[in-house]
C-alpha cells in the first residue's frame, strides 16, 4: 500500500511538471479528466515582467528617472518578502488611478489631481527626489523585463504639477 501511493505521488508529480510545457498539456489533458494538474502559468503567464514603472521628470530636464518599485531577486524573498505588500499597494494605486481617470467625463479629467491615488504617487515622488521645490511630470507605463527594461506603453501621463 505504501509502495502504491509513493508510486502515485511521484507519477503526479513527474506528471505535473512535464504538464508546464505548453505543447505537452493537450496530451496530458486527454489523461487528466478530473483536472488535478495544475497549471503554474495562470499565476505567471509570463515570468520576468514588471507591469508598471513610475517614472517622473523636472521640468528643464529631458531625463526620465525611475521610481525604484521593484527589488532585485533573492533566494531570501522566496521565505521573506515583506517588500511584497509595498509593492501590490503601489499598482493597486496605480490600477485606482487609471480606472478613476478613465472614468471622468473628458470635460472634468482635472479632478483626477484631487484623487487620493494621484495624491499618494506624487506623495511618494516628493520623498524619492532631493528638489522639494521642483515642478515635475510623472508617467505610469508598461515594461518588461528586470535588468534590461523594455517600455511597451504609456499608461497615464500627468501634467506638470508644481511641488
Amino acid at each position: 500500500m505504501v509502495w502504491f501511493v509513493i508510486t502515485t505521488l511521484a507519477i503526479f508529480f513527474i506528471a505535473s511538471v512535464f504538464y508546464q510545457v505548453k505543447s505537452l498539456q493537450g496530451k496530458f489533458a486527454k489523461f487528466d479528466i478530473l483536472h488535478l494538474l495544475p497549471n503554474y502559468s495562470f499565476f505567471a503567464p509570463r515570468p520576468m515582467v514588471n507591469d508598471y514603472r513610475l517614472v517622473y521628470k523636472i521640468i528643464g530636464s529631458e531625463e526620465w528617472l525611475e521610481v525604484p518599485l521593484y527589488k532585485y531577486f533573492s533566494l531570501q524573498r522566496i521565505f521573506w518578502n515583506p517588500f511584497k505588500y509595498y509593492n501590490k499597494g503601489m499598482i493597486d494605486c496605480f490600477n485606482f488611478l487609471i480606472a478613476e481617470f478613465n472614468n471622468l467625463a473628458e470635460d472634468n479629467k482635472d479632478f483626477i489631481l484631487i484623487s487620493e491615488n494621484y495624491l499618494n504617487i506624487l506623495m511618494l515622488i516628493v520623498d524619492h527626489i532631493k528638489d522639494k521645490e521642483a515642478t515635475i511630470r510623472f508617467a505610469i507605463v508598461a515594461a518588461e523585463g528586470v535588468e534590461t527594461i523594455q517600455i511597451t506603453d504609456v499608461i497615464f501621463a500627468s501634467a506638470y504639477q508644481k511641488l
